[in-house]
């Protein structure tokens, strides 16, 4: 069950989130924010309810908490970093004078059991540079890539190996990874 203090929470950080976006210091600005802010988190209560009854755990301890937060601010910067390499390998293949692109889609599962990892997964692919998520079926993803090399990530389980530490599912499945149309085999 949702709880007061969680409606308060989520008010507060939404709030403090509109402030911080809006830049708006007028008394006006702040209470039309305030009242857009209750109303959301009032409209969006039975979302929080379906995610924290998911999520939570009897046996969720503060170290967990904070092991998860450690891992998902490792994983932020991690991706932050794949953007930042895989939009230089985009920019080298669009300046390249032979635009040197193979591109191909590959389909895969993880062990992710959670809806929320599952769209960060699929956001996290598209974010990259050179990878878009084409479909997310029960589990299973379409991803497209210009080069073999700009998947590199998904093909070495790296990204969904992180995002499992961040929601605490790890377990020791291999993640099977299928080319459907193998880069270059369209090439005359």
């Amino acid at each position: 069950m949702v709880t007061p203090i969680m409606l308060t929470v989520r008010f507060a950080v939404l709030y403090g989130f509109w402030i911080v976006l809006s830049g708006r210091f007028e008394s006006k600005y702040l209470i039309i924010g305030a009242l857009c802010t209750l109303v959301v988190t009032f409209l969006t209560q039975d979302l929080a309810q379906s995610e924290y009854s998911r999520i939570a755990k009897p046996a969720r301890t503060a170290f967990s908490i904070l092991s998860s937060a450690w891992s998902f601010l490792c994983y932020s910067t991690w991706l932050l970093w794949s953007i930042v390499q895989s939009s230089l390998q985009v920019a080298y293949l669009v300046l390249h004078p032979r635009l040197p692109i193979r591109p191909g889609l590959l389909r895969f599962r993880t062990a992710l059991k959670s809806q929320t990892g599952h769209i960060i997964l699929a956001n996290s692919i598209t974010l990259t540079p050179g990878t878009i998520t084409v479909d997310l079926s029960d589990g299973t993803y379409t991803v497209h890539a210009l080069v073999p090399e700009a998947a590199e990530a998904l093909l070495n389980a790296k990204m969904q190996s992180k995002l499992e530490k961040v929601f605490g599912e790890i377990e020791e499945t291999t993640t099977e990874i299928q080319w459907i149309d193998r880069p270059g085999d369209h090439r005359p």
